[in-house]
Order: structure tokens, then C-alpha cells, then sequence
């Protein structure tokens, strides 16, 4: 405005302090947003849900018809988890993924299956 007066340049943001690396982590995996902290959980949840008759057989002391449903239950629990896992996936990512309705249920019905096949062939072949 007026000649005589210096032009100021505005004023940067003091850098800010570098980072811990379990901070970068976890700003790379996108995990310090609430979507990023659920999507965690639900694949936790269906690594505990999934292993979690497998780790019982590991650590009991079963025999019989416990250690058979047992057994059946590890494919079938492993296989269910990951069709909740792409039905999750399809909806919320489906547009983005390319995933019609018809291929999200098929896949799911196909972990279904293989989970329970797979649970069946553990049933009868360790009788």
C-alpha cells in the first residue's frame, strides 16, 4: 500500500516435531481414524472368532465328541468369519471394488460352503 512500509511476508507454521515411528505406523495403516480403528477390529474379531476353536483344541485336554466339534469347528469358524468379512467389505467398498451385489453374496455363500464342507470331511474323517 504505502511504498515506504515493508511488505510482510505471512508467517509459516513452526515445523512440527518429528513423529515417533509407532505414530507413522499407525498414520500409515490409517489407523487414527474411527473407520480405520473399526475395520482393525472387525479383522481381529474374525481372527479370534475364526482361531479360536483351534487354540481351545491346542490348550484342552479333549477327547471324544468334544474334540471332534472342535475339530469341525475351526475350518467352519475360519471360512464364516471371512464371508462376514466380504459381505462388510462389499457393502461398504462394493462401488469402489467393482463388486456387483450378486458377486459379494457369491463369494460369501462360497466360504460358507467351503467352511462347511471342509467341517464336514474334519467330522466324519476323525470318527
Amino acid at each position: 500500500m504505502f511504498p515506504d512500509t515493508p511488505q510482510r511476508s505471512p508467517e509459516s507454521p513452526p515445523p512440527e516435531p518429528p513423529r515417533a515411528w509407532w505414530r507413522r505406523v499407525v498414520q500409515y495403516l490409517e489407523l487414527d481414524t474411527w473407520e480405520g480403528r473399526g475395520a482393525f477390529w472387525l479383522v481381529l474379531a474374525v481372527l479370534v472368532v475364526g482361531f479360536g476353536p483351534l487354540a481351545v483344541l491346542a490348550v484342552a485336554d479333549v477327547s471324544g465328541t468334544a474334540r471332534r466339534m472342535l475339530i469341525a469347528a475351526g475350518p467352519v469358524s475360519i471360512c464364516l468369519g471371512f464371508a462376514v468379512l466380504i459381505l462388510w467389505c462389499g457393502h461398504r467398498y462394493g462401488e469402489g471394488l467393482r463388486w456387483s451385489r450378486r458377486q459379494t453374496w457369491g463369494m460369501a455363500v462360497m466360504f460358507l460352503g467351503l467352511g462347511l464342507l471342509g467341517g464336514l470331511g474334519l467330522w466324519f474323517s476323525e470318527g
